[in-house]
């Protein structure tokens, strides 16, 4: 006989939760790069509703990052360090065409040159 219960606790684990809102894709595509690079399955939702803005609630179309609920743990430890990191680091300017860029960009969002640190 089959444990009925085993079952609905491995199907609730791997429900995708909502970790994060994002203030637009840039920034849910910087999170969801951060988690994978972590090994955790995630993706994005409302992507796609970005350009409906106007036309349906603004509520409707938020951007978020999801991940399955039995990986949320990680994931939220992940985002603490990216939020440490968003708060304490300077924003910096491309030394190349004098863009600015946040404090978590690598690399330059325009001409993607290296950041000098």
């Amino acid at each position: 006989m089959q444990n009925i219960n085993n079952s609905s606790s491995t199907d609730s684990a791997f429900q995708w939760v909502t970790i994060y809102k994002a203030e637009n894709t840039l920034e849910a595509n910087i999170i969801k790069g951060l988690i994978l690079a972590s090994g955790i399955e995630c993706k994005i939702a409302g992507e796609m509703l970005q350009g409906a803005i106007g036309e349906i609630p603004f509520e409707q179309t938020q951007v978020s990052v999801q991940v399955y609920v039995i990986k949320e743990r990680h994931a939220r430890q992940i985002l603490v360090n990216y939020q440490q990191v968003k708060q304490s680091a300077p924003d910096w300017v491309c030394p190349n065409c004098n863009e600015h860029n946040g404090s978590t960009f690598d690399f330059c969002w325009s001409c993607e040159t290296l950041k000098n640190d």
